[in-house]
């Protein structure tokens, strides 16, 4: 089979599901809307296609002038931006794909689905938004955005936190969790290094990410257990130089600094370091539509903690391979890492159930068989 995929950037959270389609003898073409500052091109290296002209003057003048304050304005390209389209359309017939996955609802994706149905390509969406919701936006204009969108959707968030009660499916949406390969088995890494219980969190440095919480909680439980902190940070604009600048002060400031050291724009193989070093991953952040950090953890055999607000929380088996805490709620984060860290035979427990979570139910042949699926529902017949 040939796939055609398309996002605003190549993030490696697709690397694994880039492996799959390799290993198993398909061909991916992948068109990214920009490059990313951090971008791990081992499997697939996408063709960056960019914005038509005209829209590469408006958000100049959007970004740099008319909201030159707001740390997000260059978000605006995300939804409003759209493709040097002969270009485009050169790139889907030259590949003639036997199906086109795009990322988001966008004048973008808007685009790339006219010219896929032109050729007759069946399209997928893949977005964030969870299959089971409190509820689905129908007005006039999400109709008819919906209307020229792909039809069918595939996502790797279930729902956000980990309760189904109250929420309703959206009929034509099927969840492909995020994928993993096992990193390292219980039996292949040491824990507990320079003895102390190590802990890692990644997340840019903004307020969302709810890092400075994170700080506070290990302090809190410092003062009866030997925890080392690790941050791992995104730092590429001057809103994320501010945020670290402070956090990094109130360290220094309290006597800290031999509890929590920071890194910023670490690449991959460094992040995949420090999971290796760690005996506990947390993300503590809150309006995460979700993280593959959380199963990145478990590959590492280690036990793995989020807050509910997460897409991802349900990853994490409670009790077993994990806790969720309640979003934003700093003693209950405090009370859930205890749980793990008070017992160390309870933790290795944990990070073993978490390794054997990863390589039981998040590999390539569950999210090629939601593919399968989805183009047997669309009357594509034989689509391997």
């Amino acid at each position: 089979m040939k796939v055609l995929y398309m996002s605003h950037r190549y993030h490696t959270n697709q690397n694994t599901i880039m492996k799959g389609w390799k290993e198993n003898g398909h061909e991916v073409c992948f068109i990214s809307q920009y490059a990313g500052k951090i971008e791990d091109y081992t499997y697939v290296k996408p063709i960056v296609l960019g914005y038509g002209a005209l829209f590469r003057v408006l958000d100049w003048v959007y970004v740099n002038v008319l909201f030159r304050r707001r740390p997000f304005a260059m978000d605006m390209r995300l939804k409003c931006g759209w493709p040097p389209v002969r270009k485009m359309a050169k790139i889907i017939r030259d590949f003639s794909p036997d199906v086109a996955i795009i990322r988001e609802r966008s004048v973008y994706t808007i685009c790339m689905t006219a010219i896929c149905r032109h050729y007759h390509i069946p399209t997928i969406l893949y977005n964030l938004s969870p299959v089971w919701d409190v509820r689905f936006k129908d007005d006039l204009a999400h109709r008819i955005v919906r209307r020229l969108t792909p039809q069918y959707r595939m996502t790797p968030t279930d729902i956000v936190g980990t309760s189904y009660e109250g929420k309703i499916k959206d009929e034509k949406s099927y969840w492909a969790p995020f994928l993993m390969e096992p990193q390292r088995s219980p039996e292949e890494r040491t824990y507990f290094k320079n003895g102390r219980i190590n802990v890692f969190c990644i997340g840019k440095y903004q307020e969302r990410k709810n890092l400075w919480m994170m700080v506070h909680a290990v302090e809190a439980l410092s003062a009866k257990y030997p925890l080392h902190l690790v941050i791992a940070g995104e730092l590429s604009n001057r809103f994320h130089q501010e945020y670290y600048d402070k956090i990094t002060g109130y360290v220094k400031e309290h006597g800290l600094s031999d509890q929590v050291t920071f890194y910023t724009n670490l690449n991959k193989v460094r992040v995949m370091e420090e999971y290796a070093n760690a005996d506990l991953y947390v993300i503590p952040s809150t309006g995460e539509p979700i993280s593959i950090t959380v199963i990145e953890g478990m590959a590492f055999s280690i036990p793995v903690i989020s807050g509910s607000d997460n897409g991802s929380a349900n990853y994490i088996l409670e009790g077993k391979t994990g806790y969720v805490f309640r979003d934003c709620d700093q003693q209950d984060l405090e009370d859930k890492i205890e749980k793990i860290i008070q017992d160390k035979e309870r933790l290795l427990k944990m990070g073993k159930a978490a390794y054997e979570h990863v390589k039981e139910n998040f590999q390539f042949d569950r999210y090629y068989g939601v593919v399968q699926t989805i183009l047997k529902e669309q009357g594509v017949v034989d689509p391997s």
